[in-house]
């Protein structure tokens, strides 16, 4: 009997099927649609699973939806109606995409299955954020659980306490319009990036700048009470505008060319500010998280989460005693957190826990009616396809990786990357900037074996768990100048990925690679810019076409590319 769990219609759409008994796969619409950040209902997740497990009323228990769709609808509408004639735009945008929304899931759902109605059952958006933390640890009462994101069912933060008999308890809210993650998107908006795609960019950014305007930036968004001052603001008004002219008083014409010298210093001192006042608040709702409930062990989700230079920072203040943040804190991973709202629901006092960051379908499920044959030739240079890698790394060559099953959250880890030797400035510079098209003030990621991290790595112990998944920074040591400086940010720091599975390819070539001298790669998703990453042979294919990569290292030996 399967249970499901499904994020849709908002942000990442995804879709988790568990029957804790092994059987776990993580899917994303964007891997079929091959729209980064599809939000419509992921009805090609649902098909793939259909076909794959045979799925229908009688082996489902039960279907759950991540949040409660009226709930959702009705807290915007509520909050807008209240000035309908300033808000009028937003509202009648509201109204007509009603038919397109959540409250129609379970219509959507029976397009595909027919589905007895009460095996459909709802979390609510932040409980599922929340319950999706549940699934990495243990001792499910020994954390304080926080969640912050944009606005979920009206709420922009939320704090829960879960005791050993599995009673949840939210002891503290903050409510739409007042959300940081707002605040933060706004600011992303503003120096022209896209909205709930670009945050990171301005994460990057912020670290060339100085928070000059933190003075300003507090008149707008008080650290303390978590309030925001809407004259700044037209998300409340507006579908397609986030920020008034209020806004541009203070910091001038949005949308600048950031190319120039001029253009880019104000951008990232207008970063820097905002990165500022989001771990100042950040700090006080941990803080405030750590007061209600006596306890400084804290899981932390939500798409704020994401922000891995917060959580380094956080970690240097000292006030928790562990900081732990899920490899996918945002909408899509909270397709897992309503699956085990559903296996709680039905259970009582048991909920899923994995151990392992790979909960997508293997390689081998996604294309087992495929012929790799007919895009890839195998290449034998060897008896050992992985010196051959590791040989092809050293000369400088850029490897993608193709094996294994996918990861969950929206950073590649290893089974879906491309990898170089972080050695050659050269390569590194060339998959940063020519193959991935990224910006010139974003840095590339470090990966390396656990046992080789405090060689080259500083970082507080609270936060060591997220480096399995690239989910805090950490500070560089002097060696990693000596040897590795072209990885190293602007800041000092690197969001690093420390590799522990002894049997994974990842870990076997980056044991080789070590033998021949070098010990960290570079790895970055195995995507173009704005693209989704792989999913099936044919993205592999057509990417490595478009980025110029000639080898791909899969399950079982290196391939190159055929012309067709």
């Amino acid at each position: 009997m399967y249970y499901i769990g499904i994020s849709a219609y908002y942000h990442e759409s995804s879709v988790f099927l568990t029957d804790n008994n092994g059987t776990n796969c993580f899917l994303k619409e964007e891997s079929f649609s091959r729209i980064k950040g599809d939000k419509n209902f992921p009805q090609r997740c649902l098909k793939f699973l259909i076909k794959k497990f045979d799925l229908k009323n009688e082996n489902i228990k039960s279907i759950c939806f991540y949040e409660k769709p009226f709930k959702t609808w009705w807290e915007i509408f509520y909050y807008s109606i209240k000035n309908p004639l300033k808000n009028k735009d937003f509202l009648i945008h509201h109204l007509t995409n009603f038919n397109n929304g959540s409250i129609f899931f379970y219509t959507d759902i029976n397009k595909l299955i027919n589905i007895s109605k009460n095996k459909i059952i709802y979390s609510s958006h932040h409980l599922s954020h929340c319950l999706y933390g549940l699934s990495i640890i243990k001792n499910v009462s020994d954390y304080v659980y926080v969640t912050c994101d944009g606005v979920g069912e009206g709420e922009t933060m939320s704090i829960y306490t879960i005791d050993d008999s599995y009673k949840i308890k939210k002891i503290w809210t903050n409510f739409y319009p007042n959300s940081i993650g707002l605040f933060y998107s706004t600011i992303t908006d503003y120096l022209g990036f896209e909205i709930n795609e670009g945050e990171f960019k301005v994460m990057s950014l912020s670290s060339f700048g100085e928070p000059v305007y933190e003075k300003e930036i507090k008149e707008i968004f008080n650290i303390n009470n978590f309030t925001i001052n809407m004259d700044y603001f037209e998300f409340h008004k507006s579908p397609i505008k986030s920020f008034s002219k209020k806004l541009c008083e203070i910091f001038g014409d949005p949308y600048l060319n950031i190319n120039k010298e001029e253009n880019f210093k104000k951008y990232a001192n207008i970063a820097s500010s905002a990165q500022l006042i989001l771990e100042q608040t950040m700090k006080n709702l941990i803080q405030k998280a750590i007061e209600l409930s006596g306890k400084r062990k804290i899981i932390l989700t939500g798409g704020v989460a994401l922000n891995c230079k917060m959580i380094h920072n956080l970690s240097k203040k000292n006030i928790f005693e562990e900081l732990i943040v899920p490899p996918s804190p945002g909408d899509s991973g909270s397709a897992i957190g309503a699956a085990n709202f559903a296996f709680l629901n039905e259970l009582k006092t048991k909920t899923l826990n994995f151990n392992t960051i790979f909960l997508g379908p293997q390689k081998k499920i996604i294309n087992e009616k495929e012929s790799k044959n007919n895009f890839f030739s195998k290449i034998n240079f060897s008896n050992d396809f992985i010196r051959d890698v590791t040989d092809k790394l050293i000369e400088g060559e850029i490897i993608a990786t193709y094996y294994g099953s996918n990861e969950i959250g929206p950073r590649s880890l290893g089974n879906t990357s491309i990898f170089c030797d972080a050695k050659n400035k050269e390569a590194v510079n060339n998959l940063n900037l020519n193959l991935k098209k990224r910006s010139h003030f974003q840095p590339l990621a470090p990966i390396l074996l656990e046992e080789d991290f405090e060689e080259y790595f500083l970082i507080n112990i609270s936060v060591v768990k997220n480096l399995e998944w690239m989910g805090t920074l950490c500070e560089a040591k002097e060696k990693l100048y000596d040897k590795y400086n072209s990885i190293i940010h602007v800041d000092g720091t690197c969001r690093t990925q420390v590799i522990k599975e002894k049997n994974s390819l990842t870990y076997k070539i980056l044991k080789n690679l070590k033998n021949k001298g070098s010990d960290i790669m570079v790895n970055t998703s195995f995507n173009i810019s704005k693209d989704p990453v792989v999913f099936d042979i044919y993205d592999v294919y057509v990417n490595m076409k478009r980025m110029n990569i000639k080898f791909v290292l899969m399950d079982d030996g290196l391939y190159q590319t055929k012309d067709i």
